[in-house]
Order: structure tokens, then C-alpha cells, then sequence
């Protein structure tokens, strides 16, 4: 109960003396709110991509994938028609399952803003793919044709890249294939091209598809249709959810996007703490003799470290809220396309936690060693002074 005691004392004269350091708090106050604003703006980055990743996804839609144990997988024709006659898939009104096999290959496009080069997924469909996406729609011009070199764009490309209006031609495997409609849909396909499957897999020479998106037909076909492709060993695939699958496909750019992100904040925090530490000490100095005094008189080593380190943590929570509002401010809700997608900057209330307690762990290795310092200052001192 002493040191408790010690320790609040201890607070209570700290913050009684704020207006004689304002100074060094001023610089720990806005090196940390740079701090914290940048992580939290980068960060939402990686949350704006996985919020558009989520975005207009259906419980009844799902991907099958080739296992992602085996490397370069991908499906045949003939395990395509096996998977799409099993027990859980909606069938639509003429009894065809609503089934598509999708052939992925990229294609290169240049932004309209800087004319950078950006990868852009063009996707080879089957008649059923359009059944399952009940918010697809043309916007302009028409549908493409079976065995034709033609394809449509979808509203983040037309919108975003050149060469992609309507007669436009873009290069897919050596030759040219024109864009002949545009359309809207949800975030992640409307980032694509869509074009026929068996025209695009003969253009690249494949019979294989990359993946066949299906519709289930209830809330319980997902548990069915997986249980019965479980049940086949002679089908190396896996079932999964439509939004599992977009937040999958999106992970290498997420992961690459919060990498960049807290090894700048590292970088910054660095930085930060550097001046915390030096502002730190010059407080501890300018209350060498105060220190010396209260050890004199009985306080002990333990309470003063704690009273400093609360304190420098202290000094760092003002500039943490306001990195967070800034950011906030500034980033939420903005529109960027970094990697040939689009999606909006989210800052939510996860990353304003974590810029807060990125803060305080600034603050507190920011004062441990100015902490340990005024601990060790000599009673002398004190005496001197007398």
C-alpha cells in the first residue's frame, strides 16, 4: 500500500507541473501523432481491400478450387461435369445447374492517370457464370460471342485504364480482342474482363479450367455439396465459400499492404521514440534535485520508474487520438486503385486500438531508461541542495 501510495503522489506532482514541460511534451505529443496517423492510414489499406474482397458476396455462392496442396493444380473438363451433377447445386428453371468453369489468365493495362502498367484478370466463362451473379449487368454496348475474339469490361477497368471503351482492342495472348460491352456487378468482379472459356482456353492452349463457380441450393447445399465431394478420391479439390475465397485470392496483396505498413510505422516509431527519450531526460534532469529529494525522504526506486513510465505513456495517449482523427479525417473512406484494384481506405475502430497501443508501447520503451535514470538518482543531490 505504500508504493501505491508513493506511485499516486508521485502522478499527482507530474501532472500539478505539466505547464513547466510543455515543451518536451509538445515534441513527444506530435512525433507520436505522425506516428500513429501514418500506421492507421496504411493499415486501412489492407482493410479497404479485404472489406471489397466481402463486398456483394452471397452465402450461396461458393468456389471450387483445384487442392492447394498440389502444385499447378487446376480442373479437367470431365471433373467439372462430375462436380457440377452433384447433390446441393441450384439448378435453374431450364434444369441446367447453375455451374461455370472460369479460365483465369492476366492481361496488362495502363492506367488513365499515370499510364502505369497494371495486371488485370481476364476471365474465361461459361454460359451458367452470369446466372449466379443476380447484380450483373450490362451497362453498354452487348455480351460477347462464343468463338470470337471479343470481351466486356467491367466498370473499375473502363473507368480506371485506357483502351478499354467500347471497340477498343486489348492484346490477350498475341492478338487483339475487342472490347465489345461494358458492366457493372460487385467490387471484385467488376475489377475484370470477362470474356467465352473455350475461346480463351483455346487461345492459351489449355483444356483445364482454374477454378468452377457454383450456386448452392439452400443453406444447408454447401455442407452437401462438400460432403459429397469429400466422398469422390478421385476429385483433388477443395469447396469453399465465395467471400473465403475472394479474402484468399486477395491475401498476397493484404499481407504485402500491412507488411509495408508497420515496417513504416517500425521505421517512424523509431524515430519518435528517439525524441521521447531524449525530451524524457531533460525532465528528469530539470528534476534531478526533486528526485533526489523524495528518495531522501523515503520513496522508493520502484515507484518513481512506474510514475515516469505512466507518465511517459501519458504523454503519449493526446498524440495517439489525434494521428487517429487526422487519419481518420483525412484517409477514411478514400478512393485508390494501388495494385489494379479499387476499393475505399477504411479506417475502423480495430486500427484506431492498435494506434493507441502502438503509442503506449512507444511511450513506454520511450521512458524506461529515463525511468531507471531518475531511480538512481543520488540522495546527495538532495542533501547539496539543502
Amino acid at each position: 500500500m505504500r508504493g501505491v501510495r508513493q506511485l499516486i503522489a508521485l502522478l499527482q506532482m507530474s501532472l500539478g507541473s505539466f505547464e513547466g514541460r510543455a515543451g518536451p511534451s509538445l515534441v513527444t505529443l506530435v512525433g507520436t501523432a505522425c506516428v500513429v496517423g501514418v500506421l492507421i492510414s496504411m493499415l486501412s489499406m489492407g482493410v479497404g481491400a479485404r472489406r471489397m474482397a466481402v463486398s456483394g458476396t452471397s452465402p450461396y455462392q461458393a468456389i471450387v478450387e483445384p487442392d492447394a496442396q498440389r502444385v499447378g493444380g487446376t480442373i479437367s473438363k470431365q471433373d467439372a461435369a462430375i462436380i457440377e451433377n452433384e447433390p446441393g447445386i441450384r439448378r435453374g428453371p431450364d434444369g441446367k445447374p447453375m455451374a461455370s468453369g472460369i479460365f483465369v489468365v492476366f492481361v496488362e493495362a495502363h492506367k488513365k492517370s499515370d499510364n502505369s502498367r497494371v495486371a488485370a484478370w481476364l476471365a474465361g466463362v461459361q454460359p451458367g457464370n452470369f446466372r449466379a451473379h443476380p447484380d450483373f449487368r450490362l451497362t453498354a454496348g452487348r455480351m460477347f460471342r462464343t468463338g470470337m475474339h471479343e470481351l466486356i469490361a467491367g466498370k473499375t477497368r473502363y473507368t480506371e485504364d485506357r483502351s478499354m471503351a467500347i471497340g477498343d482492342r486489348v492484346w490477350v495472348r498475341g492478338d487483339e480482342w475487342t472490347v465489345v460491352g461494358h458492366f457493372e456487378a460487385y467490387p471484385v468482379t467488376e475489377a475484370g474482363l470477362f470474356t467465352d472459356a473455350d475461346t480463351l482456353m483455346s487461345a492459351a492452349r489449355s483444356s483445364t479450367f482454374s477454378r468452377i463457380l457454383v450456386t448452392v441450393d439452400s443453406a444447408g447445399g454447401f455442407a452437401r455439396l462438400q460432403q459429397a465431394l469429400k466422398a469422390n478420391p478421385g476429385l483433388h479439390i477443395e469447396l469453399k465459400h465465395q467471400a473465403e475465397s475472394n479474402l484468399d485470392d486477395m491475401k498476397p496483396i493484404t499481407r504485402l499492404l500491412d507488411f509495408v505498413s508497420y515496417f513504416v510505422g517500425a521505421v517512424m516509431a523509431a524515430g519518435a521514440t528517439i525524441g521521447a527519450v531524449n525530451a524524457l531526460y531533460v525532465l528528469v534532469d530539470q528534476r534531478r534535485r526533486e528526485m533526489a529529494t523524495l528518495r531522501a525522504i523515503g520513496f522508493g526506486g520502484g515507484p518513481i520508474v512506474l510514475a515516469v513510465l505512466i507518465e511517459s505513456m501519458l504523454m503519449a495517449l493526446p498524440g495517439a487520438v489525434l494521428g487517429a482523427i487526422a487519419a481518420w479525417a483525412l484517409f477514411n473512406g478514400h478512393h485508390i486503385s494501388p495494385v489494379g484494384i479499387s476499393f475505399d481506405l477504411a479506417v475502423t475502430p480495430g486500427l484506431v486500438g492498435i494506434g493507441i497501443l502502438w503509442a503506449l508501447v512507444m511511450g513506454l520503451l520511450g521512458g524506461l531508461m529515463p525511468a531507471l535514470r531518475a531511480a538512481r538518482v543520488p540522495v546527495t543531490d538532495a542533501l547539496r541542495a539543502a
